[in-house]
């Protein structure tokens, strides 16, 4: 990519935001869209997944046209360390609640970074967890349990 794009890191980041975005789009494609006054199950990941794909075509288009810095090396363990914290909020969200499963999902993420200082990550874990549940528990309504034995 190095030799087509002036700045490739923002090249690459438009791509990846545009295959997220699209590969949402293509796992939500059966479900119901609804409207803005009734929306149903597919239409706020549908909205976000449309964001992602324009964000992304945007940054794309502005690496064409800007320089920028070079692609750096890929380093695997922590884009596997940020993709298990996903996976492990996956699978311990019915069994343990949202709360549980946000904490293990920002502690198994916080790994892939040594260096980050304890007292952040403890910041971090107390307002994704209080975000988490005003928008997605007293927001949205969602009908999730807090934690094992809740509802």
């Amino acid at each position: 990519m190095q030799r087509f794009a002036r700045a490739p890191r923002e090249c690459a980041a438009g791509l990846l935001f545009m295959a997220v975005g699209g590969f949402a789009l293509g796992i939500g494609r059966d479900y119901r869209i609804g409207t803005l006054v009734s929306m149903g199950p597919g239409y706020f990941p549908r909205v976000i997944a449309l964001l992602l794909v324009v964000l992304g075509a945007l940054v794309l288009v502005a690496g064409l046209r800007h320089t920028g810095p070079a692609l750096a090396a890929w380093r695997l363990r922590p884009l596997l360390l940020v993709l298990a914290s996903l996976a492990v909020f996956g699978a311990c969200l019915e069994t343990l609640g949202f709360l549980p499963a946000i904490v293990l999902l920002i502690l198994v993420a916080a790994v892939a970074e040594p260096a980050r200082p304890v007292l952040e990550t403890a910041i971090l874990i107390l307002a994704m967890t209080v975000l988490g549940w005003l928008v997605f528990i007293a927001g949205l309504d969602l009908p999730l349990k807090l934690w094992p034995g809740h509802g």
